[in-house]
């Protein structure tokens, strides 16, 4: 489900600017999903990420048991408001993308809406 830099980058320019633009076009530079998940530094993020969540878990004072990566696999694959309708995992690839999406995380654990 490739998108086109061009409508990925005017449904989320509202979001965060350059960010979002930079991440659009490295998802629409590799042409499909399958792509853009093959790349090294995938798993790296994902792993960061997933971390951060565990630390937010930690720091509320939250005792239930929580599998944060399970939930990391469900978020990253589906269509989020705050990118405009788009995957998160599609900002995996860049700098950007993972300072986005981490930047999603903390307003989710601090109760902001995007």
């Amino acid at each position: 489900m490739a998108r086109s830099a061009e409508s990925t980058t005017e449904a989320n320019a509202s979001v965060s600017g350059t960010a979002i633009t930079t991440a659009s076009s490295t998802v629409a530079a590799a042409g499909d999903l399958d792509s853009v998940r093959e790349g090294a530094a995938v798993p790296a993020v994902e792993s960061r990420l997933i971390k951060q969540v565990e630390l937010l878990l930690r720091e509320s004072g939250n005792t239930e048991p929580f599998d944060a990566a399970a939930w990391m696999e469900r978020w990253l694959h589906r269509p989020n408001h705050a990118l405009g309708g788009a995957a998160p995992e599609l900002y995996l690839q860049t700098p950007q993308g993972e300072a986005l999406l981490s930047n999603l995380i903390g307003a989710m654990a601090a109760g902001s809406y995007m």
